[in-house]
This record gives structure tokens, C-alpha cells and sequence, in this order.
């Protein structure tokens, strides 16, 4: 009796057991891949939105020297604004224009149509002025401090705008146009270029306006990209020639004067290759790519995830953005803990039902909360604490999470949110806004005074304080609703939310200029002073969107500089 009363039992508790181990692990499996796929695909629109970006400030820069026509709803006409034939007057606008992204688009110029050349180049220790007279054979290139302010003559060279690719590209099109890559020639790297033609009143050619894109200035962007510890994200033209790449590995060669692209299928990375072949694979069965897809293959290491989208310029550059990450990187050797559990659960018999209600309880909640948040950061939420205090393979999995989401939303130097992540905390509360309770805030664009002069005087490691201090006092300065972001260089957007009069946002100005002006000790034991310009925009009242409350915003900042300025 004792035997068929106990083996009976025994084998229904292994049963449970066994349920318990399938479901646990199933259930893992599938939280685990939802939440890989939607990281990856965050992470293949990270990588393309930041590579757009890119694009976006070429065009703003050459708007800048070459701008649209005017549309009159009035007559229902368009009037185009004349580039200047000034070269003073032009060398006041590549001015402007290579202020705007100076990390990315720091070289903007203007070939004239009688073989003129103006060009700002700004480098990390200096500013060239590149420049060639209608009637002069060469170009000089000059060291200067400001616009009409020149140093002292570096070099000349022979170099004619016309017969640059960049220069027949824009003139053949008649439009704003992408050259193709070609090998730049100062550098002698390969480069491309955003180009645009301006006409004169007559119609007739005045030159071309252009800014240069880097292939070694984006593999080195591709490069300080925190992908995952195996994983690769590169960028290709729909012919499968490399133009970025995260990976080790120059996209290109040099053979002679000839310039050798790298192919996606010649790359010395297994990983990218493969993600390439799977990418074709898919737009030979119809895969447009027009939204980010991800889908999964396996290979010899293992289950590894693809995604991929198009990237589309609205001028005609047409990418494609690949992410390949195998999954391991992602939830690690979570199936160990299963494998120990069970094992324990066949020593401990007498109590392994207990034991596997409580494993699963213990496994799925955090799973759970973990599934949750990969959802938040798909959807642009802002991630509440995990609160998960584990030291096995989950435990190490939410600090990753952690860890990554830190990384999508912050800017490292200084802590404070970057840019993507505040518009999409403002996107994420006008969706969570009613009638009864509308979105209301304000939106603050703080550019830093006097802070080239700490870098010039101090150095960078001394900017690189300063600009850490100035964010901390712009945090302390707000309340707990308020969000600080680096917008980039020595510039910061302060989010004020609530609604706010003319005179509350004054208010905030005054307090926060009073934070920034405070002198700042320096790791050398010098003090760094700096001020700031602030101009603000007020949501509805000046824009429907960030990108329209940031252009008042910082022309209200640039107004007050300079009033400023000539005061």
C-alpha cells in the first residue's frame, strides 16, 4: 500500500515539476524574444534616426547660405532670396551656416559660377577660411577668428569649383542634389556631398552652395554606438557598397588615386555578412523595408536577430539601416536557471511543489516587469525602476535594460536627457493629455557665453567640467516636473511644464541665468565664467511640435544676443 500510495505521488510531483520547468521556460522564451525584438528594433531606429539627423543638418545648412523661395498665399507666387555675390557677404553666411552643427556639418562652401570659392571649415583647433577670386588661378587658405578676421595665410592650392563632382552634380539636376561618393580633395578621402545650385534674378547659374558627409566622419559616429557586445549596425546603398559601419573596418580603400568601396559581402565581419544576405533575401521576396522589420535566423553561435529599414532622404539618398544582434546578448543564459531548478526540485521532492509555485511566481513577475519596460522604451515612455534585485542572468538582464535605456535617452557627459528623449517625453504627455486637462509648457533654448574661450584657455577636459556643472545647476534650478536636455555643443532645452505667463517664464530666465553665472572651480584650481542667451517658445501659443517651438525659441535666444551685443 505504501508503494502505490507513495510512487503515485512522487511521480505526480515530478509531473508538476515538470509543468512547472516547461511553462517557466516557455514563458521566459517568449518575453525573452519579445523583448529582444523590440530593443533591436528601438535600436535600428536609434541608428536611424541618428544617421538622419545627420542628413537633416546638411539641408539646414545649405538653407541657410542658398534658402527657398518665399511662397505668397496672397498671389499664389513664389519669390526666390538672392545668395549674395558678396564674398564678404557670403563668408557672414557659411559663418552662420557651420554654426549650426558644428560637430557634424563643420565644412560648408560656395562655388561661384565665374570659379569663385568661399569656405568655412571649422576644425577642433581652428577655423579656416578657404577662399578663390573670380579673377585668381588659386585658392588661399587662411586661419581665422571671425567673420573678416583673418589670421595669417596656411597654404594655396589649385582648385577650381567647377570641375568638382559636387558642382556638375547640382548644375546637371538644377536641384538641391546628393553627389555621388567620390574622393574629397584636400583629404583625399571619400566623401559626399549635398549640393544646391542658386540662380540670380536673370535665371541664369550664380554658383553652388555644399556641405561634405564624411564616409570616415559616419564610421567613427557607427563606432561610438553602444550596440551590444557582439552585435553590428551598419549602413548600405541598395548595391550592397558599405557606407558606415560599426565594426573595425574602413568601408573603403585606396588603390592609386583610385578609390575601392567595400562591399557588404566582402567585409572581414561573418555577422555582417550574413545580415546582409538575410536583408537581400528579404527584398527578393518583396520586402519594401519601408518600416523596420526584424525577424531571426540561426547560425553556428546561435539564434541571431536582424532588423532593417529603409533610409530615405527626400532629395533622393536612399540606405538601408541593418542592426544585427545575436540573441544571447540580450537575455544571456536565463534557461540555467531553470535547468538548476529542477535539479533541485528532484533532490528536494517533499517540497518541490511549493518550490516550483514560488519559481514561477518569482520568474514571471520579473519577466513581466521586464516585458513591460522593453514596451515603455518602444513607445518612447519614460522607464519606471525595474526594482528587481537579482544576481543571476535576469538580475544581470534588467541592469542591461537599465543600462541601455540609460543610453537611448541620456547624453553621457552630462546626465541630463539628450535630445530624442525629450521629444519623446513631450510626445509621450500630449498623448497622455485630455480636453479637460490640456498639455501646456514652455520650452527654454540655453546657449551658453564665453564657453569657446574656457576650451581655448582651459582645455576640453575643462569644457567637458563646465558643461557637466552647468547641467547640474540647470536641474537644481527646476522642479521635479521640469526636464533639462543637451541639445548639443554648449547648448541646452529646459522643458518648464504647466502653463506659464510671460512674466513666470522671466522668472525662471533670471534664476537659471543666475545658476549659470556662478564662477566654476576647475580641476586645475582656476575658476571658469561663463553666461548664457535664452530665448523661449510657449506650447500652443508659438508651435504645435518640438521642432517648430525650437526654431522661435532659439531665434528668440539669437535676438537677445544680439540686443546683447549691440548694446
Amino acid at each position: 500500500m505504501q508503494r502505490v500510495l507513495v510512487v503515485p505521488f512522487l511521480l505526480l510531483l515530478l509531473a508538476l515539476a515538470g509543468v512547472i520547468y516547461w511553462a517557466s521556460y516557455r514563458s521566459s522564451e517568449y518575453a525573452g524574444r519579445e523583448f529582444s525584438q523590440t530593443v533591436l528594433l528601438n535600436m535600428v531606429e536609434r541608428v536611424t534616426n541618428e544617421t538622419e539627423n545627420q542628413l537633416i543638418g546638411a539641408r539646414v545648412a545649405l538653407n541657410t547660405v542658398v534658402p527657398n523661395p518665399i511662397y505668397s498665399p496672397a498671389d499664389y507666387t513664389t519669390a526666390p532670396i538672392l545668395v549674395p555675390r558678396s564674398q564678404d557677404e557670403l563668408e557672414r553666411q557659411l559663418w552662420i551656416a557651420t554654426g549650426f552643427f558644428p560637430a557634424v556639418n563643420n565644412y560648408v562652401y560656395f562655388g561661384g559660377a565665374d570659379g569663385s570659392f568661399v569656405g568655412i571649415m571649422r576644425k577642433l583647433d581652428m577655423i579656416e577660411l578657404r577662399l578663390r577670386k573670380p579673377d585668381s588661378s588659386v585658392r588661399d587658405v587662411f586661419s581665422v577668428a571671425a567673420p573678416g578676421k583673418r589670421l595669417g595665410l596656411l597654404r594655396f592650392d589649385d582648385y577650381d569649383p567647377r570641375t568638382r563632382p559636387w558642382y556638375k552634380t547640382a548644375v546637371m539636376n538644377g536641384r538641391e542634389s546628393w553627389s555621388p561618393v567620390y574622393t574629397d580633395f584636400t583629404t583625399r578621402e571619400p566623401t559626399l556631398t549635398l549640393s544646391k545650385p542658386a540662380y540670380g534674378s536673370d535665371e541664369q547659374l550664380v554658383g553652388v552652395a555644399a556641405t561634405d558627409l564624411s564616409l570616415s566622419q559616419l564610421t567613427e559616429f557607427f563606432k561610438s554606438l553602444s550596440v551590444s557586445r557582439n552585435g553590428v549596425a551598419f549602413v548600405v546603398e541598395r548595391s550592397g557598397a558599405i557606407i558606415a559601419t560599426s565594426t573595425n573596418e574602413r568601408p573603403f580603400r585606396m588603390q592609386g588615386d583610385a578609390l575601392v568601396r567595400l562591399k557588404a559581402e566582402q567585409s572581414n565581419s561573418p555577422l555582417l555578412r550574413q545580415a546582409w544576405d538575410q536583408v537581400k533575401a528579404w527584398q527578393a521576396n518583396g520586402e519594401r523595408l519601408e518600416t523596420p522589420v526584424s525577424r531571426e535566423f540561426d547560425n553556428e553561435g546561435g539564434t541571431i536577430q536582424v532588423g532593417a529599414t529603409l533610409l530615405r532622404d527626400p532629395i533622393g539618398l536612399e540606405w538601408i539601416s541593418i542592426v544585427a544582434i545575436p540573441r544571447a546578448d540580450f537575455i544571456g543564459n536565463v534557461s540555467t536557471v531553470f535547468y538548476q531548478s529542477i535539479g533541485i526540485a528532484i533532490l528536494a521532492v517533499l517540497v518541490l511543489l511549493a518550490m516550483g509555485a514560488s519559481l514561477l511566481h518569482w520568474v514571471l513577475t520579473d519577466i513581466r516587469k521586464l516585458t513591460a519596460a522593453a514596451e515603455s522604451i518602444g513607445l518612447g515612455r519614460p522607464l519606471e525602476p525595474l526594482d528587481i534585485r537579482r544576481a543571476d542572468e535576469i538580475g544581470l538582464l534588467a541592469k542591461s535594460l537599465q543600462e541601455m535605456e540609460r543610453n537611448l535617452r541620456t547624453d553621457k557627459l552630462t546626465g541630463v536627457l539628450n535630445r530624442q528623449s525629450l521629444a519623446s517625453r513631450i510626445e509621450f504627455r500630449a498623448h497622455a493629455a485630455t480636453e479637460i486637462q490640456p498639455l501646456r509648457f514652455a520650452l527654454l533654448f540655453v546657449d551658453l557665453d564665453f564657453f569657446k574661450q574656457v576650451n581655448d584657455q582651459h582645455g576640453h577636459d575643462a569644457g567637458d567640467k563646465v558643461l557637466a556643472e552647468i547641467a547640474t545647476r540647470l536641474k537644481s534650478a527646476l522642479r521635479s516636473d521640469d526636464e533639462v536636455a543637451r541639445f548639443g555643443g554648449d547648448e541646452f532645452v529646459v522643458y518648464l511644464h504647466g502653463a506659464l505667463s510671460v512674466d513666470d517664464i522671466g522668472a525662471v530666465r533670471t534664476k537659471l541665468l543666475q545658476a549659470i553665472q556662478v564662477p566654476i572651480a576647475l580641476p586645475s584650481g582656476a575658476t571658469a565664467c561663463v553666461g548664457a542667451s535664452i530665448g523661449w517658445a510657449q506650447y500652443p501659443g508659438d508651435g504645435l511640435d518640438v521642432d517648430a517651438l525650437l526654431k522661435v525659441a532659439d531665434h528668440r535666444m539669437f535676438e537677445r544676443k544680439k540686443a546683447r551685443a549691440a548694446g
